[in-house]
């Protein structure tokens, strides 16, 4: 039997699609050329800090929130359904300025949160220290954010499809697609290696890689890859008591007993290798924001394919002047931050329900116009 939906990329974002379509009823195909989160899913730290990543109110900050909240109950959802762990676990954050600009920057940030409502704690050096002591004694001030979390970004992934998957999706790893299927104004399915899979509704959400059915759509997909690199130190006993975060980078200890330090932003194109440069960058992070991790043990580097927008805002929603095929990708470094909100958004959009928040902001239409 054909799915209704066919789901072309199983990062997280295109794993939580699945998900929330087959707890939904629907018969959904699930579509990767490699595995299960083997993209920038796997090369992420897991945080979940929406307040940071906001620059303001508006619709992302809003759409942050609400993935925040859903969190709670699906880590439970999850585990009940699969009994795997997702890592979910309190991570408290400290924003730290260590220079007059970070310390300006604190402050316009404290003061949007403050007419929004939302509770933030400032802390002096001394507060800052009394938090987490392994800070840098340089430290100016911070923004400190108890009821912050982080997750295991792979075993999250894993336990969405895996609970898909006894939900009765269909799930095709190391299985390339090699075109759409276009019957005049609308997809209609995909091909695979000289077989036609049809499906009422086909979804991308193949991250970095999205600009690729561009040229079939006829329609420009600004989709481009942001490298970021990440290193991982050995800290068992060292580990920090926070997520410390800061315009050099940021340091999120792991309960296996290491620490990550992420992330360049690098113009690199596909290329998706850690380099010479990226982690001498990273490592000059360490002891400007923890001086005692800098004798921490190397564990090891990675890098993963940020999928960004122009307006680092992802695309949610329908390609205009076609049927039957939706965008759900550009979500550049929230991708693990968003996937439950997205998820559930492009199931009520698929199943013709009201989603739960206005998805104006993130259309495709603001930036996919159909050529002439």
């Amino acid at each position: 039997m054909s799915p209704e939906v066919a789901v072309i990329g199983a990062g997280a974002i295109g794993s939580s699609i699945a998900y929330y379509l087959s707890k939904a009823g629907a018969r959904v195909t699930l579509l990767d050329r490699g595995e299960v989160g083997a993209q920038a899913t796997q090369a992420s730290a897991g945080m979940l800090i929406p307040l940071s990543e906001s620059g303001g109110p508006g619709p992302f900050n809003d759409l942050a929130q609400e993935s925040v909240r859903l969190f709670t109950a699906l880590d439970l959802e999850l585990r009940d359904r699969t009994g795997m762990d997702i890592g979910y676990r309190p991570a408290a954050l400290l924003r730290v300025a260590l220079d007059e600009m970070e310390e300006h920057q604190l402050r316009v940030q404290r003061a949007w949160q403050d007419r929004a409502g939302i509770p933030v704690a400032w802390l002096d050096a001394a507060g800052a220290l009394q938090v987490e002591p392994q800070l840098n004694p340089q430290v100016r001030a911070a923004l400190y954010y108890p009821n912050d979390q982080q997750v295991n970004p792979l075993a999250f992934t894993r336990a969405l499809v895996r609970a898909a998957v006894d939900l009765g999706l269909v799930l095709k790893e190391r299985t390339a697609v090699d075109r759409l299927v276009i019957e005049g104004e609308r997809v209609v399915g995909v091909r695979i290696a000289g077989d036609t899979l049809r499906a009422e509704e086909v979804v991308i959400a193949t991250g970095a890689w999205s600009s690729s059915w561009a040229e079939a759509l006829g329609t420009p997909i600004p989709v481009r890859p942001v490298r970021g690199q990440m290193l991982a130190l050995k800290t068992s006993g060292t580990a920090l008591r926070n997520v410390v975060f800061s315009n050099a980078g940021y340091l999120v200890s792991k309960p296996e007993g290491l620490t990550y330090v992420g992330a360049t932003e690098e113009e690199a194109g596909f290329d998706a290798r850690p380099t010479a440069a990226g982690v001498a960058e990273l490592l000059s992070a360490v002891p400007r924001l923890a001086p005692r991790l800098a004798d921490a043990e190397f564990a090891g580097a990675w890098a993963g394919l940020r999928p960004a927008t122009p307006d680092r805002l992802p695309l949610l929603g329908r390609v205009p002047g076609w049927q039957g095929i939706t965008l759900a990708t550009g979500h550049f470094r929230n991708g693990i931050l968003l996937a439950p909100v997205s998820g559930l958004l492009i199931a009520d959009l698929l199943r013709r329900e009201r989603p739960r928040l206005a998805l104006e902001a993130f259309d495709p239409a603001r930036f996919v116009v159909r050529a002439a």
